[in-house]
């Protein structure tokens, strides 16, 4: 019950990349640890292994930095990881250390646009479910960059899984 909870909570955090401006993304990248600072540029105040599957829920982005809401490891299925350390009562990771999936499982073409507009030029184009890293969001869209390309773009967050174990049907 508590899995099919975590993932319901998961797709609704993807699909309402919206009023409030914040998105779920995954910890991934191939350090052996990621960094939570204090703020933006500011003093380490934990570090995460790659080892562990962690969600993040996230707001504020700011010159590629996301102020983290809240984040747990779902692989073992647990409850909000405990956020200390911090002076500031902030916490921060890089956009570079978080990713999402893309959810054209049946291989529908899916586009990245120049702006957060269905109408907008569009920049990339893939029928390939491929990993992006979240830099920004507005509304609906979520800007990314494919990741081990350097393509930037916008991509509605109906588009986008933020789940590291499954995908998000």
């Amino acid at each position: 019950m508590k899995k099919i909870l975590l993932i319901t909570i998961l797709f609704v955090t993807a699909l309402a990349a919206s009023a409030q401006d914040t998105i779920s993304a995954y910890l991934s990248c191939d350090p052996p640890m990621a960094y939570i600072l204090n703020k933006p540029r500011g003093a380490t105040v934990m570090t995460l292994s790659y080892e562990k599957s962690y969600v993040f829920s996230l707001t504020s982005p700011q010159e590629g930095w996301w102020k983290i809401v809240e984040f747990w490891n779902a692989e073992d299925d647990e409850d909000t990881t405990v956020l200390e350390g911090s002076d500031t009562g902030e916490y921060w990771i890089h956009y570079t250390a978080l990713g999402l999936g893309t959810r054209n499982y049946g291989g529908q073409e899916i586009f990245l646009r120049a702006e957060p507009d269905e109408d907008a030029a569009i920049v990339y184009t893939t029928n390939r479910e491929i990993e992006l890293m979240p830099m920004d969001v507005r509304g609906d869209w979520v800007k990314v960059m494919v990741d081990g390309q350097d393509i930037e773009g916008w991509i509605e967050a109906e588009w986008i899984c933020s789940n590291p174990l499954t995908n998000c049907c």
